[in-house]
């Protein structure tokens, strides 16, 4: 029984993930930022000059290739998140504690495939796992990223830098639109992340205890093979089966 709960458990939260891999909704409605100001690609107005915006820019996450931090929130948590999680990056890889802290999530970035570690036997999944978000948004094939200046703010203690950054791609029906608040005395890591969304249902997640440089090794070992979870299993067709010659 202990072991088919934690194969539910696993599934129910690898499964969410899905969503930040279906297209995600409309239109980042009209706002003013977090300073009262707004945005400097929204800038027009007479004595006033627009910001212009850097196309096919470098997604910001994809510098941080080696980090520890604190994280506050996910993606599926609705507002200001206050779930906390260790995360670690090294390289394409990314380890993550599950709910409760029971286990870790391993999700390679490049391939978004999510191995899942715990008292269960392991599990495998083709879905990066939630906490991994946003950090492989940028992955898909043919995206192409937006970054627009929206001026600067202190958070906890950080100076920031704020980018309103839109990573469209063929996958999304809708582009991704966010928010960056990036920290100066942390080389310009997001300290802060606004999933800009319509009706002003953002979602935002923190990051703290940030601590740059190359991570432990062993802490992204995984099994090399896992048991595929429950409906996840290829659909490869059988083989129609031998017929016999007669004797």
């Amino acid at each position: 029984m202990f072991r088919l709960l934690s194969v539910i458990l696993i599934l129910t939260l690898i499964l969410m993930m899905g969503c930040m891999t279906a297209p995600l909704l409309a239109q980042t409605p009209e706002k003013q930022d977090t300073a009262g100001q707004v945005p400097a690609a929204e800038q027009g107005t007479a004595g006033q000059i627009a910001v212009a915006p850097l196309a096919n820019a470098q997604y910001p996450l994809d510098s941080f290739t080696d980090f520890s931090a604190v994280m506050i929130g996910s993606r599926m948590e609705p507002g200001e998140g206050t779930d906390e999680a260790h995360i670690y990056r090294s390289g394409k890889l990314m380890r993550m504690e599950g709910p409760e802290k029971h286990g870790y999530f391993i999700t390679d970035l490049t391939t978004g495939e999510t191995y899942g570690i715990s008292a269960a036997p392991c599990a495998h999944d083709t879905h990066p796992f939630i906490r991994a978000s946003p950090f492989p948004a940028a992955s898909k094939p043919g995206s192409t990223v937006t970054r627009v200046a929206a001026g600067k703010e202190t958070v906890d203690g950080h100076s920031c830098q704020i980018e309103n950054v839109t990573v469209s791609s063929p996958a999304f029906a809708n582009p991704l639109k966010m928010r960056f608040w990036e920290a100066e005395d942390l080389q310009g890591f997001p300290i802060k992340i606004e999933f800009l969304l319509p009706g002003g249902h953002d979602t935002i997640i923190r990051y703290k205890n940030v601590v740059l440089g190359p991570q432990d090794p062993t802490l992204f070992i995984h099994p090399n093979s896992c048991e595929p979870l429950p409906g996840r299993e290829s659909a490869k067709p059988k083989a129609a089966p031998a017929h016999k010659k007669p004797e």
